[in-house]
């Protein structure tokens, strides 16, 4: 009877261990999964087709809808922001305390980023819970940039800035004239813009500056990458283009060139690059796309807006964007939306209700309309859905900054560097610079410091557990300084160290590393804390327990569903097991607290 007991008990720890873990395995949302269809099947959408759903909505829309995360954000005259589910359910409305700029970006997560005319910039989560705010002196004048990793690109008038997704600043510079042109995300991971004395300045992720000399001030920047040259299609108000390359060998300063390319037949309104193909659409309405790197116009065609298709004949930058990815070309502006296929097949032409602004294609093959009638509408006008590599939230980012896997660090030959003197001196360098907003582009050597000198177990095959070179209160301390470096692509090696060190404090450290950075995309984190409920887990310790259910809590704020309901099954299994009552009672108080802030319904 005793050993039935005890089997039971047993298969229900393994059941709980295995919840949290399914559940990561499994498609967070049913559209994840979606893949392309063929062109033949896709929908020829027609004129006034009805909407999917359509939801009333407070007041005029400021700017565009911003989609992201299988949901839309907009932001409303008179300072509300609100964000419907795809399927047309409100998430929330989020009060700004004041009118708000049109300028909205996301993150892969969901995380909304947003700026009242006071100056505010929030961030907010996916269910409307302000993470941070910085109060700026003036209102930001673009929208900022996401990195690959989720840290954020802040344009202000005189200064760009580097934060990382929860807040802290990584580095600020002084571009020595302010902004003309948007900032716009290149595919090497830095931006890209054009100031007022009319210089191209590329910034990379660690605030390094190159910057050229134009003639004049382009209209447009569409960043091209054709294998793993980088480059800059710029596009002149006459027409006339030209291309900017970025030699990422050459010596600091001298990374860019400038190339003259074929003029356009008419003035430009929007453009959008795909490798070394650009797409524009012309102001009389037509679309052309050309190679980037110079030679004979592919094909053009019409879009909606040409007078050949009852269109004004004549639209403005500003009032059109475009998309261009591996579905196809796509126009939007408020009068509709017109579908090219990459070899200049017209795939289909939709007409909308005149808008107050232009309209967001989702990955789906959605189009969200807000309209004059102050309505959000929703319309089905593509059939073909985006086949990219996603992670729990989306698309994956286009790339890394090698911070999960840096090279070694400058110091890692320095005999003296166990010395608890020049460890001491380190910590406070690195200390310094994370509190003073001046990582910049030490950051991956001081990333990878703090990585050798904390997990001696994962890199070093005679690493002693007796015996380790570094004290365990020193490496508490710089894994808590790596977590406040903040990178996502740490998230796998601080949830490796978690689960092979075996000093609970370590363990700790590690949790409260990856709470802080707020992000668990493909669900490291959780997985390595879900070992804790394995029947073979020996390590029962609290302070462990304890950790992970904080960890997992801040993870579910930070980041809301799908990785809250994971965290949140996790907390469940802790109440559940036969661990010290300090730890059940923990997990319970944090799962009180989630279900309050409404983080355990899951996005419909």
């Amino acid at each position: 009877m005793k050993d039935s007991g005890i089997r039971m008990q047993r298969s229900l720890r393994l059941l709980l261990g295995l919840l949290p873990s399914l559940f990561l395995l499994s498609p967070a949302l049913p559209a994840q999964t979606g893949g392309s269809a063929n062109t033949a099947d896709v929908m020829k959408s027609p004129v006034g087709a009805a909407p999917v759903w359509q939801r009333d909505l407070p007041g005029a829309v400021s700017g565009l809808p911003f989609l992201q995360a299988e949901s839309v954000v907009v932001a409303i005259d008179h300072g509300v922001i609100r964000s419907y589910s795809r399927q047309g359910t409100l998430l929330w409305d989020f009060n700004p305390r004041s009118s708000v700029t049109p300028y909205i970006a996301r993150s892969p997560e969901g995380t909304t980023y947003v700026c009242n005319t006071a100056g505010s910039l929030m961030a907010i989560n996916r269910v409307g819970r302000e993470l941070w705010r910085l109060e700026l002196e003036k209102p930001i004048a673009f929208p900022v940039v996401i990195g690959w990793d989720g840290r954020v690109f802040i344009p202000i008038p005189q200064e760009i800035s580097c934060r990382t997704a929860s807040g802290l600043t990584l580095w600020r510079l002084n571009p020595g004239s302010p902004l003309s042109l948007a900032p716009v995300p290149d595919h090497a991971g830095g931006i890209a813009t054009v100031l007022e004395n009319r210089d191209f300045l590329r910034v990379d992720q660690f605030g390094a500056v190159e910057r050229i000399r134009l003639d004049r001030t382009p209209a447009l920047v569409v960043p091209l990458k054709s294998g793993e040259q980088n480059s800059y299609f710029l596009i002149y108000i006459n027409g006339e283009t030209e291309e900017i390359r970025l030699n990422s060998a050459a010596n600091p300063g001298a990374k860019l060139s400038r190339s003259r390319r074929p003029t356009l037949p008419a003035a430009p309104a929007a453009a959008a690059g795909r490798e070394d193909l650009v797409a524009v659409t012309l102001q009389n309405g037509r679309v052309l796309l050309l190679p980037g790197g110079g030679g004979q116009i592919r094909w053009t065609g019409h879009g909606h807006d040409t007078a050949e298709e009852r269109g004004p004949g004549a639209v403005t930058p500003g009032e059109v964007s475009m998309i261009f990815d591996e579905r196809g070309i796509f126009v939007l502006s408020p009068r509709g939306a017109t579908a090219f296929a990459a070899g200049g097949r017209r795939r289909w032409l939709f007409r909308t209700p005149e808008a107050t602004g232009i309209p967001a294609l989702s990955d789906e093959g959605l189009l969200y309309v807000c309209g004059n009638d102050r309505n959000i509408r929703i319309y089905k006008v593509d059939n073909q859905v985006r086949n990219i590599p996603r992670s729990m939230y989306g698309p994956d980012p286009e790339g890394s900054y090698g911070l999960g896997n840096p090279p070694p660090s400058p110091w890692v030959n320095n005999p003296d560097r166990f010395d608890e003197k020049e460890l001491a001196v380190m910590f406070e360098r690195i200390d310094s610079a994370a509190k003073n907003g001046q990582v910049g582009e030490n950051e991956t050597a001081y990333t990878a410091y703090l990585m050798e000198m904390t997990a001696g177990i994962l890199n070093n095959p005679n690493y002693s557990p007796v015996r380790p070179p570094i004290r365990v209160p020193q490496r508490v301390e710089l894994i808590r300084l790596l977590g406040r470096m903040g990178s996502r692509e740490t998230i796998p090696f601080l949830a490796n160290l978690f689960y092979r060190d075996p000093e609970p404090s370590i363990k700790a450290a590690c949790c409260e590393a990856i709470g802080r950075i707020g992000v668990d995309p493909k669900g490291d984190a959780i997985r390595a804390y879900s070992v804790l409920l394995s029947p073979d887990n020996a390590n029962l310790d609290p302070m462990t327990l304890i950790a992970a259910a904080s960890s997992a809590a801040a993870l579910a704020r930070f980041s809301g569903p799908p990785l809250a309901v994971a965290s949140i099954r996790l907390l469940m299994a802790f109440g559940h097991m036969d661990f010290p009552p300090r730890v059940k009672r923990q997990a319970r108080q944090e799962l009180e607290a989630l279900r309050k802030e409404g983080l355990d319904k899951p996005i419909e």
